[in-house]
C-alpha cells in the first residue's frame, strides 16, 4: 500500500505510532535486559555479602568439629526472598573441618567445593550460581550458593516490572499523539473550510486567525493569487463590455453601408458605400488592436525582470516610423535631447507608450502644424519625455479627464476609439514613472510628459 495515498493526517499518524512502536520495543527490550543485568548483579553482591557475613559469624563458634550447626528451616517473609545453600569449612589443619552448612547441602564434600570467586554449576540435578570465599588468616573457608532457575525468575519478574510502565504508555502515548497531531492540523482543515466558501464572484482574502508561521505564507501565497484572479476576471469582464460597447456601433454602421452597397444601383454611390465600409473597418481594427493592447496590460500584474533600454533610441525609432503619417498632413516632427538616456524597463511597453503619444499628437495637429518631442533631465535627475503639439489643445477643465477609457474629447478634429491614452498610463504605471498634461506654452496645443526615474 503506496503511503502518498493517505491524508496528511493519516500519514503523519501512521510514521509517528510506526516511530513511537519501533522505539517503545526497542527501549523495552533495552530496559528488560539492562533490568536482567541489573538484579544479576544485585543478587552476586548478595552472594558475596552473605559469605563475608559467615565467616564474621564463624569466628564465634567453639569449632567443634563434633557439632555442624544447621541452618533452621524458616518460613519465607518476602516474596523476592531466596533460600541460600552454605558451607563454612575451618581449614586450619590438614583436614578442613566443616563448621557450618545449610539442610540442603549436606552430601557435598570438601573436594566438590567450586574454585574460589563466582562460578556456576551442578549440583543434584539443579543449576547453580556460587560465590566461594577463602579468609587465611582466621582459617575460614566459605561456599555460599543460589539456585540459577530461581534466581532468574526473579530477575525477569523484576525486569518485566520495569517495562511495563513502557508497554502500558505506547498506547496512550498513541492517542495523546493522533489528538495532538489533529489538533495541529486544525488550521488547515480551517483554510479548506475558507476555500471551499469562496466562490468566482467571491473571491475576497482569507483572513485566519493565529495562523502558525508554516502556514502562513501559503494564506499570504493564496490571497495573492486569489487577488490576481480577481483582477484578472475584472479585466475580461471590462474587456467584454468595453468591446460589446464599441463594437456595436461601427458594426451596424458598416452593415448599414455594405447594405447600402448592395441595394444601390448607381455605381458612384456603390463605391462611395464601400470606402466608407473599408473605413469602419479599418477603425474597428484599430479598436481592436488597442483593446488587447489594453487587456494584456491590465493582466501584467507581475511583469517579467527589467532590462537597461535605450530611450532615445526608442523615441527616434517611433518618430520615423509615424513619419509618413505626418508627412500625410505636412507636420513638422522635431526630436531634442541632451543626451542618450538608458533606463530599467521594458522596451516593447515603451515602444507602445511612445506610438501612441506620436499617434495622438499627430491625429490632434492640424495640416502645416507641428510636434516637438524632448528628453532631458530634470534637478530631480528624472528623464523627462515630453511630446507637445500645435493643435487645439484640451481645455483646462478638461486634462483630467484624459486617460479615462473611451473618453474622446475634441472627437470632431479627429478620430480615435479613446483608448491610446489609457494604454499610456497603464504602461506608467508599470514603470513606476509620473504622467502630466497640460497645455504647450510655445505651440499652444496638448503637452503630455513622462518623468521616468534614472534608478
Amino acid at each position: 500500500m503506496n503511503l502518498k495515498q493517505f491524508s496528511l493526517q493519516a500519514r503523519l499518524t501512521l510514521l509517528l505510532l510506526g516511530t513511537m512502536l519501533v522505539y517503545g520495543l526497542i527501549a523495552g527490550y533495552a530496559s528488560y535486559k539492562s533490568a536482567l543485568n541489573e538484579a544479576d548483579e544485585i543478587f552476586d553482591a548478595q552472594l558475596a555479602q552473605f559469605a563475608q557475613n559467615l565467616i564474621v559469624i564463624s569466628a564465634y563458634t567453639d569449632g567443634d568439629a563434633d557439632h555442624e550447626q544447621i541452618e533452621p528451616m524458616l518460613p519465607g517473609v518476602h516474596k523476592y526472598q531466596q533460600k541460600l545453600v552454605f558451607q563454612v569449612w575451618n581449614t586450619d589443619s590438614i583436614d578442613p573441618r566443616l563448621l557450618l552448612r545449610s539442610n540442603n547441602i549436606s552430601h557435598m564434600t570438601f573436594a566438590q567445593i567450586p574454585g574460589e570467586g563466582y562460578s556456576n554449576g551442578d549440583w543434584q540435578g539443579e543449576h547453580w550460581r556460587y560465590y566461594r570465599q577463602r579468609d587465611v588468616q582466621r582459617g575460614f573457608d566459605v561456599l555460599v550458593g543460589q539456585n540459577d532457575q530461581a534466581r532468574n525468575e526473579m530477575a525477569q519478574e523484576v525486569a518485566w516490572h520495569n517495562i511495563v510502565p513502557v508497554l502500558l504508555g505506547l498506547p496512550l502515548l498513541g492517542i495523546f499523539s493522533i489528538l495532538a497531531i489533529r489538533f495541529s492540523l486544525r488550521p488547515l482543515f480551517e483554510l479548506t473550510a475558507s476555500l471551499l466558501q469562496l466562490s468566482p464572484l467571491r473571491l475576497q482574502p482569507l483572513t485566519l486567525q493565529d495562523v502558525p508561521k508554516e502556514i502562513a505564507p501559503v494564506i499570504q501565497a493564496l490571497n495573492n493569487l486569489l487577488n490576481r484572479i480577481s483582477k484578472a476576471m475584472e479585466n475580461e469582464r471590462r474587456f467584454t463590455a468595453d468591446a460589446s460597447h464599441e463594437l456595436r456601433t461601427p458594426l451596424a454602421a458598416l452593415q448599414a453601408q455594405v447594405q447600402a452597397a448592395q441595394l444601390s444601383g448607381n455605381e458612384i454611390e456603390r463605391k462611395e458605400c464601400l470606402s466608407k465600409a473599408v473605413l469602419g473597418a479599418e477603425r474597428m481594427n484599430h479598436l481592436i488592436g488597442q483593446l488587447l493592447t489594453l487587456s494584456r496590460l491590465d493582466e501584467l500584474s507581475t511583469p517579467m525582470s527589467r532590462q537597461l533600454v535605450n530611450l532615445s533610441k526608442i523615441t527616434q525609432e517611433c518618430c520615423a516610423e509615424l513619419g509618413e503619417n505626418a508627412l500625410s498632413k505636412n507636420i513638422d516632427i522635431s526630436f531634442f535631447q541632451d543626451n542618450d538616456f538608458s533606463l530599467s524597463g521594458y522596451e516593447d511597453m515603451l515602444h507602445i507608450l511612445l506610438r501612441n503619444l506620436l499617434d495622438n499628437a499627430i491625429r490632434y495637429t492640424p495640416s502645416g502644424g507641428r510636434v516637438e518631442v524632448r528628453l532631458l533631465v530634470t534637478e530631480n535627475h528624472q528623464v523627462e519625455l515630453e511630446i507637445s503639439d500645435s493643435g487645439k489643445g484640451v481645455a483646462d477643465g478638461q486634462l483630467a479627464l484624459l486617460g479615462q477609457r473611451f473618453n474622446r474629447i475634441n472627437n470632431n478634429v479627429a478620430e480615435g476609439v479613446g483608448l491610446g491614452l489609457s494604454i499610456v498610463q497603464r504602461i506608467v504605471e508599470i514603470h513606476h514613472a509620473e504622467i502630466t498634461f497640460s497645455r504647450a506654452p510655445v505651440l499652444g496645443g496638448l503637452s503630455v510628459n513622462v518623468f521616468f526615474s534614472l534608478q
